[in-house]
């Protein structure tokens, strides 16, 4: 049996190198919008790589801050401890909550309440919305208004499933980032992850796996 690592919990990133150095530079030099939309099959690793980002901003000239040279999060790093215990001040998730079918509009509402608090240490407030396909159409409405008024130092990164729909309202208000992955990344990701769990399957079993469209 083996237990599936969330993505919060995650240490290493594989193959969206790339995808971080520029999410990096927009940010470094005040390009970054405030509203990101990644889009994706569900199980590309979208998820990971914002909880990556996140720990390098907040994370960023401290101790223990994040590896950009091996895209790796320090197991003892506070800003992860604190989202691992969600306990982060500066740090909101939206997502449905268990065995709920979507995202309930009291969770919006308590997002707003985040919204307004002022910030602790450095200067930035993350909003995570998981899964956003999941918003119904009271929650959807009620997001809108924080998406058109979000402060300088707020960023919202919202995930959704493009072979779902989100309403265009809200897609509209974003800029979007669609993920995906060729063969190579594939290969590479799958590789890292066997190695993660100690496995030595043979390339039939591999090639069998990498057909298909997220590892």
């Amino acid at each position: 049996n083996f237990e599936i690592i969330k993505p919060k919990n995650r240490l290493h990133l594989y193959s969206y190198e790339k995808n971080f150095d520029d999410f990096v530079k927009m940010y470094k030099y005040g390009k970054l919008p405030n509203a990101i939309l990644l889009s994706g099959p569900k199980g590309l690793g979208k998820a990971t790589f914002v909880y990556h980002f996140v720990n390098y901003l907040f994370s960023d000239e401290k101790q223990d801050n994040y590896d950009l040279n091996n895209f790796s999060i320090n197991p003892n790093n506070q800003s992860f401890l604190h989202i691992q215990n969600k306990t982060h001040p500066n740090f909101y998730l939206l997502e449905n909550e268990f065995f709920d079918t979507d995202i309930k509009i009291e969770q919006v509402r308590n997002l707003k309440n985040f919204l307004y608090k002022s910030t602790y240490l450095k200067n930035v407030k993350i909003v995570l919305i998981d899964d956003a396909e999941k918003l119904n159409i009271n929650s959807s409405n009620a997001l809108l208004k924080a998406l058109e008024e979000p402060s300088k130092n707020t960023f919202f990164f919202i995930i959704f499933d493009n072979f779902l729909k989100i309403p265009d309202t809200i897609k509209s208000r974003c800029l979007e980032f669609k993920f995906y992955l060729n063969l190579t990344k594939k290969k590479n990701i799958f590789n890292n992850l066997l190695a993660d769990f100690d496995l030595n399957p043979n390339n039939e079993v591999i090639d069998k796996f990498i057909q298909f469209e997220t590892p």
